[in-house]
């Protein structure tokens, strides 16, 4: 049998039914055919291919070259995911998952923003979709290994089960939890039981995350630079996909592809103390930091959880901070396009973070690090209360060039007066009483309203009535 080449071959534009004319007049086999960009995967014989390289409709011809998860660069890690993870179901899963808490997830999810409703695609090694901490975020996807329905993680280090964990382990008390614990998670795996696969497959997942309406996609794989895989990363980011990468150990040489490319976000690792990783790369592409050293995570059953090291466990901290960002509705048209979308996402991540470096963006840290408070800023707090003295029990809050949410949540007052203010002036269209107890009736005990002061100043003081003692609890976010 004559040797056969697999290969991607690009084409000017989406053509006719003469490509796959040209191909069979090769002997060749078409193994996938993209619609997100003008490209087939196809096995063709090593003595055809000379006619492909000067043919009018092609642009390229580059061979399916071989890709991998990316692991820490040292054998100690290796060797202790070989022998094992190990479960820790009665711990308290912040502190076993200290990345999560570190970037300051937590505040945000007692506040209910989860990243219920995003859909993030995973191209990895696959998602054991068994493990207690996935079972109820994990929402299907395809094996491009196999070619099959059946995404299940088969790696031997667990490496696509560990990194979806990091993103949406279920907050329940058992083992870890994820940065954005509701979010809906989707397992392309592209890679094989040793964590090696083929950019083809990359491609193939990237376009069945736009065919399925995905939000963010998360890639802890590292390849060599390919036309086709640039042109995949390229099309989702114009379709309105956030691509979060792992930017490589590559111990500060040049960061890996795809991260390297500018649709994609490469995000670098960095420990408890924040400093860099020894193994991390360096260069312009690095755009984010992310906790990436000694993350607890969930494993492939039956040993559920273990602990990783490698920008593989970074770029998830990443993507799951984006699917809180998107939950929280708080999302805003920061580069004034007339549009929200990922655009926008990436610029709120590039802002939300903690400088370390060099002042601004550096080669090593990119913006800096990730920091959920600054993305989704923290809830004001006051408590309401009726005082022997009645003006010491006021509260007054100054609201400006932001929407505003206010939730009242009564514990024993009367009632109680939202009296509002403009630059000064009295808005009696704004300000309202609000009657917690009535003869005979059941009246609401929460009361929620917003106040739009994009453009302006109000000044809000909330009055109690009640007996003293009497308290209501008031909760302001943006």
């Amino acid at each position: 049998m004559a040797a056969e080449h697999k290969v991607i071959i690009g084409f000017h534009e989406h053509p006719d039914t003469s490509w796959r004319e040209l191909i069979e007049e090769l002997d060749g086999q078409i193994y996938h055919e993209y619609s997100l960009i003008p490209a087939v995967a196809a096995k063709i014989p090593a003595a055809n291919l000379a006619a492909l390289h000067h043919h009018p409709l092609i642009t390229y011809v580059e061979q399916d070259t071989e890709i991998a998860s990316i692991e820490p660069p040292y054998l100690s890690s290796i060797l202790s995911t070989i022998a094992g993870f190990s479960a820790a179901n009665t711990q308290d899963e912040y502190a076993l998952s200290w990345g999560v808490e570190h970037i300051g997830s937590k505040a945000v999810h007692s506040r209910g923003i989860t990243g219920k409703g995003v859909k993030i695609a995973v191209i990895d090694s696959g998602i054991d979709y068994d493990n207690e901490d996935l079972d109820d975020n994990y929402q299907g996807g395809y094996d491009f290994v196999f070619n099959d329905n059946d995404p299940r993680d088969d790696s031997f280090n667990s490496h696509g089960t560990h990194v979806a964990g990091i993103i949406a382990a279920e907050k329940n008390s058992i083992g870890a939890v994820g940065v954005a614990p509701e979010a809906s998670l989707y397992a392309l795996k592209v890679l094989t039981s040793f964590g090696s696969g083929l950019t083809s497959d990359i491609v193939a997942a990237i376009q069945w995350a736009v065919d399925n309406d995905m939000d963010i996609i998360n890639i802890s794989i590292a390849g060599e630079h390919s036309d086709s895989l640039k042109a995949a990363c390229d099309a989702a980011y114009n379709a309105g996909l956030l691509i979060v990468a792992a930017a490589g150990n590559t111990n500060g040489q040049p960061t890996s592809y795809p991260a390297s490319y500018s649709s994609v976000i490469a995000v670098t690792a960095t420990d408890k103390d924040n400093n860099l990783a020894s193994f991390a790369p360096t260069g312009p592409e690095v755009e984010l930091s992310a906790p990436g050293m000694s993350i607890y995570s969930t494993a492939r059953t039956p040993n559920n959880y273990g602990t990783l090291d490698g920008t593989s466990q970074a770029a998830p901290h990443v993507a799951g901070l984006a699917a809180l960002i998107l939950s929280s509705g708080e999302l805003k048209d920061l580069n004034s396009d007339g549009e929200i979308n990922n655009k926008d996402l990436r610029l709120e991540l590039q802002a939300a973070v903690d400088d370390l470096g060099d002042t601004g963006k550096d080669e090593l840290f990119g913006y800096g690090l990730v920091n959920v408070g600054k993305a989704i800023p923290p809830a004001i707090q006051l408590r309401l209360e009726r005082t022997q003295q009645w003006l010491k029990g006021w509260q007054a809050y100054t609201m400006e060039n932001e929407n505003y949410h206010v939730s009242i949540q009564n514990s024993s007052l009367y009632g109680m007066i939202s009296w509002i203010s403009e630059n000064g002036t009295f808005r009696r269209d704004l300000s309202a009483v609000h009657i917690f107890r009535g003869y005979r009736q059941q009246l609401p005990q929460q009361i929620d309203f917003e106040l739009d002061a994009s453009n302006t100043s109000f000044r809000v003081i909330f009055i109690p009535f009640g007996k003293i003692g009497s308290s209501a609890d008031i909760t302001i976010t943006k």
